[in-house]
């Protein structure tokens, strides 16, 4: 028995060859633990017809409006595999198909996935400087928006998500923007202690003009789209996003929240690839003309994610001390309305 993540806990040889007889998928032959990942849900498994992952554990959601997480299977699985097979039937986005879900928690506890492992290789913003070349890079930030755009030919006639408590792809209350507006006033409410009058008085005014925005295009988000969830892979001398994973914060809403994650990340690590990355989702996308009142929403929701996580005292970090949210966040809203303009 091999403990494989302290989320998955130990598990038996003999579970994985259950797993796979379930679903006719050859002879257990191996299972490794995976290296990344920030819930420790996966483990490579191969068996004689070829290579998977296993999606599993527990998990626990936060109903909206409450403090309180509790546990629920349903529906991360369920949510995933919605939308695994919408883009897998309806766009040519490389997501991980078939993703066979057993819902049964006969053989390890919880409910789990097995899907194919995608081909190529995974980086992140750190690592692939030093393992590819500058024109690799460039290319590998074009074939990022490229996919993007691909996954957002996935349309909706409403934006929304999975309930937690009804598990059915539900209307978010109000629309998408108000969507963001609300998370991102929940997540203020976390980090309450690290922000000032300043950067308070910023969000509510960056929240009021998003307010005035009328109805934008329903289009899929993957809610935290970047190199660390996806792998690439070189056809020739031209890069590809070879694969597309962990989509349980996918959701229906405006496109344009998608792009702000990687372009912060380049902004961070590789500023010039920024550019190249934002032009090309513009080329393949368009931006709407109030994409200048919206972007200061996503900006901020995005950014107080981690500045909420990292300001915390039982996990600071270096990076938040001395810093304000606005003088930190506001650099990165900056340099991106540059780029759509």
């Amino acid at each position: 028995m091999t403990v494989y993540s302290q989320r998955l806990g130990s598990i038996r040889d003999e579970q994985f060859a259950a797993a796979l007889a379930r679903f006719g998928l050859g002879e257990f032959v191996k299972a490794t633990p995976t290296t990344a990942g920030l819930f420790g849900q996966n483990a490579f498994v191969t068996s004689s017809v070829g290579e998977f992952v296993l999606r599993g554990a527990p998990h626990w959601v936060k109903d909206r409006g409450a403090t309180e997480w509790r546990p629920e299977d349903r529906w991360q699985f369920t949510k995933e595999a919605f939308f695994v097979e919408q883009l897998h039937e309806r766009t040519d986005a490389p997501v991980p198909w078939p993703y066979r879900h057993d819902t049964a928690s006969d053989i390890f506890g919880w409910p789990y996935v097995l899907m194919p492992r995608m081909p190529g290789y995974c980086f992140n913003e750190r690592d692939i400087l030093k393992a590819l070349d500058v024109d690799a890079r460039r290319d590998v930030a074009t074939a990022l928006a490229t996919t993007l755009a691909a996954m957002q030919r996935l349309t909706w006639t409403f934006a929304g998500d999975f309930d937690t408590r009804t598990i059915e792809l539900t209307p978010y209350p109000g629309g998408a923007v108000r969507c963001v507006i609300d998370e991102t006033r929940e997540s203020i409410a976390t980090a309450h202690d690290a922000m000032t009058a300043d950067d308070l008085a910023w969000i509510d005014s960056v929240i009021e003009n998003a307010a005035y925005v009328g109805t934008r295009p329903i289009a899929y988000v993957h809610c935290d789209y970047k190199l660390n969830n996806l792998t690439l892979a070189r056809d020739g001398e031209r890069w590809r996003v070879a694969g597309l994973f962990d989509l349980h914060e996918a959701r229906f809403g405006d496109g344009l929240l998608d792009i702000v994650r990687q372009t912060c990340s380049y902004l961070d690590t590789d500023s010039a690839l920024a550019r190249t990355f934002v032009d090309a989702y513009c080329e393949r996308v368009g931006v709407a003309e109030d994409a200048e009142l919206l972007l200061p929403l996503y900006v901020v929701n995005d950014r107080m994610k981690f500045w909420a996580y990292f300001s915390r005292p039982a996990t600071r970090a270096d990076w938040t001390v001395g810093k304000t949210f606005r003088g930190w966040a506001e650099r990165y809203l900056d340099a991106l309305i540059g780029l759509v303009r």
